[in-house]
């Protein structure tokens, strides 16, 4: 099948790509649309877009999934190869199609959360890598580990709804914005802690506790909880399609290509000062545009 453009991967990035253009193709390997955005943080109030105050992570994603052509979308197909020649083919788990231009959008790639590392966490129920929903967390015991902007979003949303919720890290200061939970008396703060072990009532994680990360002290504080929540990031297996890698990322030129008539924008992407965000991945976006004539 032959079009004008291939878009792999359906995150924010690609279907911004998408929403911009018509006679295209977009392959995403998982079952849905949104990547880490619907599948991990759906509740995230997202405040640096153009056009948008404020917008929650998953109201975006839709706004972006009404703008694109449903006939033009690829579930659950993997790319398993992308070979440069007059047209571009593109090698997918179903079959080939080529195009004039290609644009990598993978993101980060298949998101694993990384876990607590404590005996017995796999067989909790409670323990909690992802949030769709917060009202099930209402007046509940909850401690949240991570240091992240994710993290402090949870612990300033749930700070809204239970009395109950403690948020640890492991360093003395925040990796986001500590803007974020700011002024939240209700909220308790344990700084610089690591989870050291666990305690089960058959399939539910009833207490944790906690050490003091430091080389001199062995405080251990043992919180008694409903739910954990757990936001240490994620593993990625990102597919390196042939081109050359820096780890994890693709290495751009200033055009934002990888090969002739291949690009590649979003948190892919490497180079000097890269912010891994919505908005500068959308202003890549709009630069390839330029580049490709749209």
């Amino acid at each position: 099948m032959k079009k004008s453009l291939i878009i792999i991967g359906g995150g924010p990035i690609g279907l911004y790509l998408a929403s911009k253009c018509e006679n295209y193709l977009l392959f995403e390997a998982t079952d849905c649309l949104g990547g880490q955005l619907v599948k991990l943080y759906p509740e995230k109030i997202i405040d640096d877009l153009d056009g948008f105050e404020q917008i929650k992570a998953k109201d975006y994603i839709k706004l972006l999934i009404e703008k694109i052509n449903p006939n033009s979308i690829h579930l659950n197909e993997k790319i398993m190869s992308i070979k440069r020649g007059k047209l571009i083919k593109v090698t997918t788990s179903e079959g080939e199609y080529f195009a004039d231009d290609v644009v990598i959008t993978t993101g980060l790639g298949f998101p694993s959360p990384r876990p607590l590392g404590l005996e017995g966490e796999e067989d909790c129920l409670n323990i909690l890598y992802s949030l769709q929903d917060f009202s099930f967390l209402k007046d509940k015991k909850v401690a949240i580990f991570g240091g992240g902007d994710s993290a402090l979003d949870w612990a300033k949303h749930l700070s809204e709804i239970s009395d109950n919720v403690s948020l640890i890290h492991r360093r003395t200061e925040f990796r986001g914005n500590p803007k974020t939970i700011e002024g939240i008396n209700n909220l308790k703060l344990f700084l610089p802690y690591i989870p050291y072990s666990l305690n089960k009532t058959g399939d539910k994680c009833t207490q944790i506790t906690i050490k003091k990360a430091s080389e001199t002290e062995n405080e251990l504080i043992t919180l008694n909880v409903d739910y954990i929540l757990v936001n240490y990031g994620n593993i990625a297996e990102q597919t390196k399609f042939g081109f050359n890698k820096d780890e994890t990322f693709i290495n751009v030129k200033d055009d934002y290509s990888v090969a002739p008539h291949i690009y590649a924008a979003g948190d892919v992407v490497n180079y000097e000062n890269k912010k891994r965000r919505i908005a500068p991945g959308n202003n890549e976006i709009d630069k390839i545009l330029k580049e490709l004539g749209n």
